[in-house]
């Protein structure tokens, strides 16, 4: 009798051993993406811009002066913009700084300064003259601000 419990106990045991390893084989691999019209972008959406928009955009203080214009955008590894570059003019030291972008505020040309970027119809004509950039920062702190090193220096 004990004989055949041991034997019926190892018998369940492999046969529950087996199972669970069935349970526990590697996932199937996700099919490679199909591509398709449906992921290409014909147009820009309202709101959205183009970073070449962007380039060599003027920066404006609180006090509406020009105190730079935009060198090169930073880009985490999400592709997220982080961080404008900006050559700040002479009078204000003559050098290249990074600031994040929440630091400036970026709305069309004609409207209040409100943080976002405005844009009129889909279909309207944009130009350089539409976008403001301005920095919220204190202009005084760009003078002693660190110049951004793009090599890593």
């Amino acid at each position: 009798m004990r004989k055949t419990l041991i034997t019926a106990g190892l018998l369940g045991s492999a046969l529950l051993t087996s199972a669970a390893m069935a349970q526990t084989s590697p996932a199937p691999q996700p099919s490679a993406p199909t591509s398709g019209p449906s992921e290409f972008i014909t147009r820009l959406s309202p709101g959205s811009m183009l970073v070449s928009d962007l380039m060599d955009q003027d920066i404006l203080g609180a006090d509406n002066k020009d105190i730079g214009d935009v060198e090169d955008v930073v880009l985490d590894r999400n592709g997220r913009v982080v961080a404008l570059v900006v050559e700040i003019d002479e009078g204000l030291g003559d050098r290249t700084v990074a600031l994040p972008l929440s630091a400036f505020q970026m709305n069309a040309g004609d409207a209040s300064t409100t943080g976002s970027v405005q844009t009129g119809t889909p279909s309207a004509a944009r130009n350089d003259d539409d976008m403001r950039i301005v920095l919220t920062t204190p202009v005084d702190q760009l003078k002693s601000a660190p110049e951004f090193d793009d090599d890593n220096d």
